[in-house]
């Protein structure tokens, strides 16, 4: 049974390569060079955009977990954060981001990671949960639906 556990300084190198993983999967349509670019740019923006600290992420009210998988191995991480809705001043627990390795997913691990967003929410009085998914990661958005969430909002881009 996989273990959630606070973030450590430790992690740093399991999680970006983990976040540069699931994040390269958002850039299925992107050039090599943006990839590339990506791939470069992401640990800055991390740690400058996110005041990234020994204990992970310190901005919007924080909180990175990591699933550990039976042999105490980095097996995926849970990303927190306080976000205020612009339009309703509504405070929703925001998943920033959720990512199982590989050779752990369809385990039922992103359920417990869901139950723990939902733990973490009511510990804080937050009155909802948000969080952002490709349109084409069906794993994931069938997931969601069965715990209950609602596609409230599309985002679509075109390339010139």
């Amino acid at each position: 049974m996989p273990t959630l556990r606070r973030y450590h300084e430790a992690d740093w190198e399991s999680f970006l390569a983990l976040d540069i993983e699931t994040g390269m999967a958002t850039l299925r349509y992107a050039t090599d060079e943006e990839r590339e670019l990506y791939r470069a740019r992401w640990p800055a923006v991390l740690k400058e955009r996110y005041a990234w600290g020994p204990a992970g992420p310190t901005t919007d009210k924080a909180v990175l977990y990591v699933l550990e998988d039976d042999d105490g191995l980095y097996a995926g991480h849970l990303w927190l954060t306080e976000q205020e809705d612009l339009r309703t001043g509504i405070l929703r627990l925001w998943v920033t981001t959720m990512a199982i390795v590989q050779k752990h997913r369809s385990r039922g691990w992103g359920r417990l990671l869901v139950e723990k967003t939902e733990e973490e929410a009511r510990a804080r009085g937050v009155r909802g949960i948000g969080l952002g998914v490709d349109a084409d990661n069906v794993v994931a958005r069938k997931l969601y639906e069965e715990m209950g969430f609602e596609t409230v909002r599309l985002r679509m881009v075109r390339a010139l």
